[in-house]
C-alpha cells in the first residue's frame, strides 16, 4: 500500500503541521519581563481525551510572536514553550486571541562524582514536585550527566522541588546451568537525593523563583560499577563448575602492576579485571591512587588482565571503545607460586566535542539531539550512518558535549524529534545546512577535545506520517521495531532511521519528517536461529503534506526447505553440521530486514528449513567449511544458483532445494611484494569478477585474504571464471564489506593483473603491492 502527499510549503505568520483550514486558536507569545514578542515559541494543545491520541497540531510563532493552530473541540488547554523559559499552560479559548508570557526558566546545575571523586557520566538527573506519598514522583525537568559528571536542569517553574540522581550498576552473580557457571548481570536503579538522601521525604527542598539559578548541586553516588563505564556493559562468558581443589597445588600466585595513561601518569582508581582461561571472570579490583593493582592467591594457568576508568579506554583506533576494551590486555602464562610484576596497561584519554545548536533567528535550540555520523559502506551503498554511541541532547543555552570519541572523520548532525518536536526543522549538518553533500568533515585526533563546533537547523517543509500496525492475523500490535529509512533507491547520503510514537492500540506517528523517498518498516524480531519475525515494508515519498491512514500489516513470510548434499571427488569427510551456514541474503534492502536474518536449521539427515522469509533474497552459504566450497544451488532442480527469489507469500515457499557442495576446488596462491621484491606481511588480496554484473553486496565470486609473515597467501573456492587480482597495503576503512564497493574495485582494474581460473584448477600468482 503506497499513500503519497503533494503539497505547498506554508511560510507566512506560522509553520503548520496537519492540513490547512481556519485556525481555531489565534495569539501571541511575548516575554512576560518585557512584553517582547518571543519568536520559534511551541504551541501545542492538550485536550480532554480519555485516551492518547496521534496528530495534535504543533505550531511555531513568528517573529511577532503571534501564532494560529487549528482548534479542537475538545482542547483544555494551550501549551507553549521555548528554551530557556519555563513552559506556560493556559486555558484554550477558541474565538479569540490569546496572549501568552512566558517567564525565564530556573536552572540547577552541578557534578555527578563517585566516591573517589571520579566523574559518573550517564546518570540521570531530576528534579521532582515533594512528595511523600510516592517513591518516584513524576519528573518536571530531566537531564544526564556527561563524561565530566556535568548536568544541568533548564526551563523549571517557579516552585519547591527536590533532585535526585538516578544511577545504574550492574549486580553480577554466578548462576549453575547445567553444567557451567555462568555469571548473570543484573541491572539495579540507585537514587540519590539530594544532599544525600535515599528517599525524597528525607530530600533537601528548592524553592525557586522564575529566573534562578542554583550552581553546584553535586551528587556523590555510592557506585564504581555505573552504568556508562564500559565493564558494566561486558558480557561475561560462561565459564566451567570450579574443579575441586587440589591439595598439592599451592595457589601462591600474585600479579601485580599498574594501570597508566598514554604519557605514563598513574591512573587512581582504574577497575581491573582478572580473566582466567577456562574461567572467565577470576578477579576484579579498584587500582589505588597511583594506579597500581595486585590479584593474590592465584593457581597456576593463563591469566588476563584488562582495565577500565571513566574518561579512558584502550589505546588503539576501535570505533567501539567497548570492542576495543575486551580485545586489550596483558596475557601471561603464570606457574604454581610465581609471582608476575609490572604487568601495566595503558589507557588513552577519550577524544571530546563540543558546540551549540541555534534556529536560523541565533536562539539556543534546547533538546536538539546531536549525532555523529561517518561514512561507512553498508546495504551495497556508501552512506553516512551513526558512527556508534547514542545521541546528545542538547541544554537550554543550546549546548552538547559528545565524548569516548576514537580517532577519525565524522560529520556532526542535529534534528529535532521527541524532545523539541519544533515543526519546519530537518536534519541539519555542521556547518549549518540541510545537504549532507555540504558537509564538512570534522576530523577527531587520539585524545582531542573539539571546541566550537556550532551551527544552525535549517527549515523546510516537514509532515508527519500517521497510521495503524497490525500483525499477521489482523489484530492490532505494538510489538517489534518501527523504523522510518531512506529508501535504497533515494538520493539521500545520510542512512539514520527514525523512531515512531506508538499507542497502546497500535496507532503510529512519525514527525518532522523532511521531504524524500522513504520506506516505512515494521519487524517484530526474529523468533529463534531459522525464524525471521513478521515484517513489513512500505515505501512513501513525502512533499509536505502530512500522510494519514496508513495501514501497516505485517506478513509471517515464506518457508525455505531442502537439503544439503555432498559431491564428492577427493573422498573428503562429510563435514560438521555446525560448519555449515546457510542465510538468504537481501538483495533489495527496502523489501527486506536490514539484519536479524534467518539462519538455516540443519538437521541430523542433512534437511534443512528456514521461516518468516520476506523480500527478494539469493540462497547464499555464509560458512562453509575447510575443503568444500557450493557447487550449485536447485530449486525443483531447476539451477537457481546466484539468482535473486522473491518471498513473503505463502504461495512463495519452497520445499524442494537443494544445495550442493563440492570439495572440488579452485585455489589461487602465490606471495605478496613490495616494489623491492620484499615480501609484505599483513597485505591484502583482492580478487573480483571481469562480469561486473557479479559486483554485488556478498557475492560469491567476491574473495579476500591476508598474506601471512612471509608474504605468502591461498585463496580457495571461488567459483570458475575470469577474476582481477590485485594486492593493497590494506583494506578500506568504511566498513567490513567497504572492499567490494563497485566504485572502489573499479579504481582497482587498471593496476589489476587477470587470472582464469577453471574446474578445480590451482593457479600460483605472485603479486606486487599497489597503492591505493
Amino acid at each position: 500500500m503506497r499513500r503519497a502527499a503533494v503539497g505547498v510549503a506554508m511560510f507566512a505568520a506560522v509553520v503548520l503541521v496537519g492540513h490547512a483550514q481556519s485556525p481555531g486558536l489565534t495569539g501571541r507569545v511575548v516575554a512576560d519581563s518585557t512584553g517582547e514578542p518571543i519568536a520559534n515559541a511551541r504551541v501545542t494543545l492538550t485536550t480532554t481525551a480519555a485516551v492518547a491520541t496521534l496528530g495534535a497540531p504543533v505550531g511555531l510563532t513568528d517573529a511577532d510572536g503571534r501564532f494560529a493552530i487549528p482548534g479542537a473541540a475538545d482542547a483544555q488547554r494551550v501549551v507553549a514553550s521555548k528554551s530557556g523559559y519555563a513552559r506556560s499552560e493556559p486555558a484554550a479559548t477558541t474565538g479569540q486571541p490569546i496572549e501568552i508570557r512566558l517567564r525565564r526558566g530556573a536552572t540547577i546545575s552541578g557534578r555527578v562524582v563517585d566516591r573517589f571523586g571520579d566523574p559518573v557520566a550517564g546518570a540521570r538527573v531530576a528534579a521532582q514536585a515533594p512528595s511523600r506519598a510516592q517513591d518516584n514522583p513524576a519528573s518536571v525537568a530531566v537531564a544526564e550527566s556527561d563524561d565530566r559528571g556535568e548536568y544541568r536542569l533548564a526551563g523549571l517553574p517557579a516552585g519547591h522541588f527536590v533532585v535526585v540522581a538516578m544511577t545504574m550498576s550492574m549486580t553480577t552473580t554466578p548462576e549453575i546451568v547445567g553444567n557451567r557457571q555462568v555469571f548473570i548481570s543484573r541491572p539495579e536503579v540507585q537514587r540519590t537525593y539530594y544532599p544525600g538522601a535515599t528517599t525524597p521525604a528525607e530530600a533537601q527542598t528548592f524553592d525557586l523563583q522564575f529566573g534562578d539559578e542554583r550552581p553546584d548541586i553535586d551528587f556523590v553516588v555510592p557506585t564504581g560499577h555505573a552504568i556508562g563505564n564500559p565493564f558494566s556493559v561486558m558480557r561475561l562468558t560462561p565459564s566451567p563448575l570450579p574443579q575441586p581443589a587440589n591439595a598439592a597445588v599451592r595457589t601462591t600466585g600474585i600479579i601485580r602492576g599498574r594501570i597508566v595513561s598514554a604519557d605514563g601518569r598513574g591512573l587512581s582508581h582504574a577497575q581491573v579485571r582478572l580473566m582466567q582461561t577456562g574461567f572467565g571472570v577470576r578477579s576484579t579490583t579498584t587500582a589505588d591512587e597511583d594506579g597500581s593493582f595486585e590479584f593474590t592467591d592465584l593457581p597456576p594457568g593463563k591469566f588476563g588482565v584488562i582495565a577500565s576508568k571513566m574518561g579512558y579506554s584502550p589505546i588503539g583506533s576501535d570505533d567501539a571503545p567497548l570492542g576495543l576494551l575486551l580485545n586489550s590486555g596483558s596475557t601471561l602464562d603464570l606457574a604454581e607460586g610465581e609471582t608476575h610484576e609490572k604487568v601495566d596497561l595503558r589507557l588513552q584519554r577519550w577524544g571530546t566535542l563540543e558546540g551549540r545548536v541555534f534556529d536560523e533567528l541565533g536562539d539556543p535550540i534546547q533538546g536538539a539531539s546531536v549525532q555523529l555520523l561517518h561514512m561507512r559502506y553498508e546495504s551495497g551503498r556508501r552512506r553516512l550512518v551513526p558512527a556508534g554511541g547514542a545521541a546528545h541532547a542538547t541544554d537550554d543555552l543550546g549546548r552538547y558535549r559528545i565524548y569516548a570519541l576514537a580517532p577519525g572523520r565524522y560529520v556532526v548532525s542535529a534534528t529535532v524529534g521527541d524532545v523539541a518536536d519544533l515543526p519546519g526543522y530537518t536534519r541539519s549538518y555542521f556547518p549549518g545546512t540541510p545537504n549532507a553533500g555540504e558537509a564538512q568533515f570534522v576530523s577527531m585526533g587520539v585524545s582531542q577535545d573539539l571546541t566550537g563546533i556550532d551551527f544552525s537547523l535549517s527549515r523546510t517543509r516537514t509532515a508527519r506520517i500517521s497510521g495503524k500496525m497490525i500483525d499477521a492475523a489482523g489484530q492490532p500490535t505494538t510489538g517489534g521495531t518501527v523504523q522510518l529509512l531512506p529508501s535504497a533507491q533515494s538520493t539521500s547520503v545520510t542512512s539514520v532511521p527514525a523512531g515512531a510514537r506508538i499507542l497502546p492500540d497500535g496507532q503510529f506517528e512519525f514527525a518532522n519528517v523532511p521531504p524524500g523517498q522513504y520506506v516505512i518498516q515494521v519487524y517484530r524480531g526474529r523468533q529463534n536461529r531459522w525464524i525471521e519475525g513478521e515484517f513489513v515494508s512500505i515505501p512513501v515519498t513525502v512533499n509536505g503534506t502530512d500522510i494519514k491512514d496508513l495501514i501497516l500489516q505485517t506478513s509471517s513470510g515464506s518457508s525455505i526447505k531442502g537439503r544439503i548434499t555432498f559431491d564428492t571427488y577427493n573422498d573428503s569427510k562429510t563435514p560438521a553440521r555446525s560448519a555449515i551456514e546457510l542465510m538468504p541474503i537481501p538483495t533489495d534492502f527496502d523489501l527486506s530486514p536490514r539484519n536479524n536474518l534467518a539462519i538455516a536449521e540443519i538437521h541430523d539427515d542433512w534437511s534443512f528449513d528456514m521461516k518468516g522469509v520476506n523480500g527478494p533474497r539469493r540462497l547464499q552459504l555464509t560458512r562453509v567449511p575447510r575443503g568444500w566450497t557450493l557447487k550449485q544451488v536447485l530449486v525443483h532442480r531447476l539451477d537457481a544458483t546466484d539468482r535473486p527469489l522473491p518471498f513473503g507469500r505463502p504461495d512463495q515457499s519452497l520445499t524442494d532445494v537443494e544445495v550442493v557442495l563440492t570439495d572440488r576446488m579452485t585455489e589461487l596462491s602465490g606471495t605478496i611484494a613490495d616494489d623491492r621484491a620484499t615480501p609484505t606481511a599483513g597485505a591484502s588480496l583482492i580478487v573480483f569478477p571481469m562480469n561486473r554484473d557479479r559486483w554485488y553486496p556478498s557475492s560469491r565470486f567476491l574473495g579476500t585474504t591476508t598474506a601471512g609473515a612471509d608474504g605468502a597467501f591461498t585463496l580457495s573456492g571461488l567459483p570458475m571464471g575470469a577474476y582481477y587480482a590485485v594486492a593493497v597495503a590494506r583494506l578500506p576503512t568504511e566498513g567490513e564489506d567497504a572492499w567490494q564497493d563497485p566504485a572502489f574495485l573499479e579504481s582497482l582494474v587498471p593496476r589489476a593483473s587477470s587470472v582464469t581460473l577453471g574446474d578445480a584448477q590451482k593457479i600460483s600468482l605472485p603479486l606486487r603491492l599497489v597503492s591505493r
